[in-house]
């Protein structure tokens, strides 16, 4: 068959190589992301996932991994700190009416974290299940002594 031979020798049939670039450059940015907030939390961690984030990028190219990963601090009991997407709040008070010490608008009227350590952690993890937005990120708590925290822990997970 000329025009199927024709087809291939043009590259008609190759597969596009911009979502392979774009899969690799949210793994990438996952990984960068994931160290920093491990790092802002004084894990120590943070560094190791930062240095292997360039091996990460190869792997994902080879395998066609897509998504930025959650960070993996869970299973190791580290605290993580809480975190916002800002950009996208959409300011509908869920988290502030929640608890204005955690949760303050900026100048540009989106929310972000004022003191994570101004109220339970259950506050946060509440505060991600009523985010119309689903910007609000619990991180893991740095006080594991609140009562009934594995609970919200779990709660939490899904939204990190």
């Amino acid at each position: 068959d000329f025009w199927g031979m024709l087809r291939s020798l043009a590259g008609e049939d190759r597969p596009s190589t911009d979502s392979l670039v774009e899969d690799v450059r949210q793994d990438v940015v996952g990984k960068i992301m994931s160290g920093l907030m491990q790092m802002a939390g004084a894990s120590g961690e943070g560094l190791a996932v930062l240095a292997s984030a360039g091996g990460g990028a190869a792997a994902a190219a080879s395998s066609g991994a897509g998504a930025a990963e959650a960070p993996a601090a869970g299973a190791s009991g580290d605290y993580l700190a809480p975190w916002i997407d800002t950009a996208e709040c959409t300011a509908c008070d869920e988290c502030t009416q929640l608890n204005s010490k955690i949760f303050v608008y900026n100048a540009d009227k989106k929310a972000v974290i004022k003191n994570a350590e101004a109220g339970p952690y259950k506050d946060l993890v509440k505060a991600a299940e009523r985010c119309t937005a689903r910007v609000i990120h619990p991180g893991l708590p740095r006080n594991r002594n609140e009562k009934g925290i594995e609970k919200w822990i779990k709660r939490g997970e899904k939204y990190n």
